[in-house]
This record gives C-alpha cells, sequence and structure tokens, in this order.
C-alpha cells in the first residue's frame, strides 16, 4: 500500500496546495499512526519529487514513524516560516538557511540542540569545522547538508592560448587582462553578487580588517570602503571584468570571459555548457595576499537540517534528520542537486556509484584545502540591499555621476541603517 501512496504522492505534487494554510504543499497521509513528525522544506518540483520519495521509504524503514511533509517554492517561503516561528507551529524537522540560524536563535530557544541526540544522528560523519557552521553558543542547533564557497573557475584551455598560467594572486588577473583585453576578452564574468564577494576578499586583505562580523558590526570604516570600491574601478578599467550591463550571461560559455566566480553549488549548471564546448575547466587557488592578516574568502552551509526545540518525538525526528543526511537511499535520489554532500557517508555513495560531478568535488576539496583561510561567512554579508546598492554606486563612478570617497560614505551610512532596521 505505501508503494502505491508513494506513486500517487510524486504525481500529486503539483495537485495539492496547502502549506501552511497559504500556498505550498502538505501531503497527509491516511494510514493511522503511532508517531507522526512533520518535515517543512522548499524548493522546485525536482526536490519535491525526490524527497516525497524519500520519506516513503524512511516510513518502510522505520516502522511506526510516519512523516508529514510541508513544501513549497521558494518565493513565499520565508514569510510563512516567520508565521510558524512566531506561532511555535513550525515542523519538527526543517530546512533552513544559514541566516535564519542566526535570525531564529535570538531568544535561544528555538531549535534543539541535536548535540544531545548524538547517539542517533552520526556526527562523526562530518568534519568537526563543517558542524562548527550550524553552532551558536556552544550547542549545536543545525546541520549543514552540504558546504558553498565562492570560488573562482577558469578556462584552462583559453589561458592556455595565451600562454598564461590559473591566476593564483590578485596580480596575475590583471596581467591576464594586459593580454585578453587586446582581443576583446576579459578575464571574470561577475554577477551581481560574485563581484560584490570578490572585492570583499581583496579589500578586506588589504586593510586586514573584516567588513561585518556575525553579529551584524560593520568592520570597515569610510577609507575601507574606498579600498572596496577602488578594486572594482580598476578591474573593470583595466578588462579584468565588466559591468552587469556590459556582459552577457553565456559570456564564460562562449568563450567571451576566460573565468567566472560563484557558488560550488551552482558550478555543475554553469561551469559545465563552457566545458562541453571542449574546454578544460580548472578550479583556481583563492588569490591571498602575502602576509594578510584577514583572507577575506568565506563558506557557508547552501541550507540546513534542523529540529524543532518544540517537537514532542526528538528521537523520532532526529532518526529522519539522519536518514535525510546520510542513508544511501536519500544520497541516492538527492545526487547534487543541493550541492556537494557535507556527509561523509553520503560523499561515499556518490563517488560509489559515479554520481559526481569532477568540477564541483574539484571546487569543494580547493574549499577542504583552504579551510583554515575560509572562515564562516556573516549572514548579513548577503543582505540583497547590500549587492544592489554597491552594484548601483560602481554604476555611478564609473559614469561619473559621484566619485569614490563619495560612494564609499554613502555605502557604509546605507549599511549601517539596512543593519539597523533588519536587527
Amino acid at each position: 500500500m505505501r508503494r502505491l501512496r508513494k506513486a500517487a504522492a510524486a504525481a500529486g505534487i503539483a495537485a495539492v496546495m496547502t502549506f501552511c494554510s497559504c500556498g505550498g504543499s502538505t501531503i497527509n497521509y491516511d494510514h493511522a499512526s503511532n508517531i507522526r513528525i512533520s518535515f517543512s522544506w522548499w524548493g522546485k518540483d525536482v526536490r519535491h519529487k525526490y524527497t516525497t520519495e524519500a520519506i516513503e521509504i524512511f516510513e518502510e524503514q522505520n516502522e511506526g514513524i510516519y512523516v508529514t511533509p510541508r513544501y513549497a517554492e521558494w518565493a513565499g517561503f520565508k514569510e510563512r516560516m516567520d508565521a510558524k516561528i512566531g506561532s511555535g507551529s513550525e515542523a519538527d524537522v526543517m530546512q533552513i538557511n544559514f541566516s535564519w540560524l542566526y535570525e531564529y536563535t535570538n531568544e535561544g530557544n528555538e531549535f534543539y540542540d541535536l548535540g544531545e541526540l548524538s547517539d542517533i544522528i552520526n556526527l562523526n560523519s562530518f568534519d568537526s569545522k563543517v558542524l562548527e557552521y550550524g553552532m551558536i553558543d556552544g550547542k549545536l542547533l543545525a546541520i549543514p547538508i552540504s558546504m558553498n564557497a565562492q570560488t573562482v573557475y577558469i578556462n584552462k584551455t583559453l589561458f592556455d592560448k595565451y600562454s598564461l598560467p590559473v591566476p593564483k594572486t590578485w596580480e596575475e588577473y590583471f596581467k591576464a587582462a594586459e593580454v585578453m583585453s587586446k582581443d576583446g576578452v576579459y578575464v571574470l564574468r561577475l554577477s551581481k553578487s560574485s563581484a560584490w564577494h570578490f572585492c570583499i576578499a581583496y579589500a578586506e586583505q588589504a586593510v586586514g580588517k573584516r567588513l561585518l562580523n556575525q553579529k551584524g558590526d560593520i568592520g570597515f570604516d569610510d577609507k575601507d570602503f574606498e579600498v572596496l570600491f577602488d578594486f572594482y574601478k580598476q578591474m573593470i578599467d583595466k578588462g579584468v571584468t565588466k559591468l552587469i550591463d556590459d556582459r552577457d550571461r553565456k559570456d564564460f560559455e562562449n568563450g567571451n570571459a576566460a573565468g567566472t566566480v560563484m557558488w560550488i553549488s551552482d558550478a555543475a549548471y554553469y561551469v559545465a555548457p563552457c566545458r562541453d564546448n571542449g574546454n578544460e575547466i580548472a578550479v583556481a587557488d583563492y588569490p591571498i595576499r602575502e602576509n594578510a592578516a584577514v583572507y577575506g574568502w568565506y563558506a557557508k552551509p547552501t541550507s540546513l537540517y534542523a529540529i524543532s526545540a518544540n517537537t514532542e518525538n526528538p528521537q523520532e525526528a532526529a532518526k529522519l534528520v539522519e536518514f535525510l543526511l546520510s542513508s544511501q537511499e536519500m544520497t541516492m535520489l538527492r545526487g547534487l542537486e543541493n550541492g556537494v554532500p557535507a556527509s561523509k557517508s553520503a560523499l561515499e555513495v556518490l563517488e560509489a556509484n559515479d554520481m559526481i560531478d569532477g568540477i564541483q568535488l574539484e571546487a569543494d576539496e580547493m574549499r577542504k584545502k583552504y579551510a583554515l583561510k575560509v572562515d564562516l561567512l556573516s549572514p548579513y554579508t548577503e543582505t540583497s540591499e547590500f549587492i544592489d546598492n554597491f552594484d548601483e554606486l560602481i554604476r555611478q563612478i564609473c559614469s561619473g555621476d559621484t566619485d569614490i570617497p563619495a560612494a564609499a560614505k554613502q555605502m557604509r551610512a546605507s549599511m549601517i541603517e539596512i543593519l539597523e532596521k533588519n536587527k
């Protein structure tokens, strides 16, 4: 009967739309349960399909435990989570974003300490540094599904054509631009987000300070922000990159850009077309200034699993978390859809079944290589208003509508205002 319901659940994903009573989906099984736990996540249909299939397998393996899925598209999911967390009616097991871990633990009682469930959840399957990303005040409140870091991907075939090495230093990006720009090729295709992170790394190394700490305090003064904008302007002026309006989404794929910067989880999707065109892709080392006091490169979980502190069934919820993170069944169904798994057990399953894309694995290995120099990303760094303001101000600088000191002053003032509002 469960196999029949499994098929029905997969087929009915788009039909059942009642997550948190305001859009999304909830599947309610008819069987009489001994213990019922709920599980919420967001994503597209592909994630909903394999996750509901995995839940059916979990129920078969754990007689007497039944799972009520609550899922939805990304749009509006956070607002519904806010309402559920605020009313204490959140799911027993939750997929959460990294920044939510800090936002929802302001009172300190929203999530269960998973360290108390280590007899069920195999924490030995995770590097201790990875687990640190889910810890607050010494408590393990969530476990990363996979890890993400902004990483540089280089079209080595194109660099070889110009007899240039894969860049390792900031200076080598500018040297490459001197050669490639003569043919109309620029070095790095950067999105608004990746330009923000790339420039932060340079500026933090240059001034020896963090832009933002975990509490959202700004470490840069106006002069430090000037370094941030000056570096971006130099990259544009010297052909290392282009303004967003001047580049095409397919520039890296088509060989008009010799490199790109993006999250590890996005690499297979965006880098594969360039590789499919016959190019060799290399993952570049993180450029780091000699004797840098701060490295400026950061990692974060793609997302995490957490258990509600309000759950009435922590043991059963822990069994589901262990299954989602490390089981062969869930790993095979999920593949790399959520990035390279942080669980060593899950990674072994993918490798044994030849299910891991080389470029993502190489990027994750680069992150591990620099583990001591890749720090925990402040949850405030990716505030969308910061990135949009940074992009708008560099446009104004390049058009002559403002200068770097004025832009730096405006950027810092706006960040302070936004942070105060968000806090």
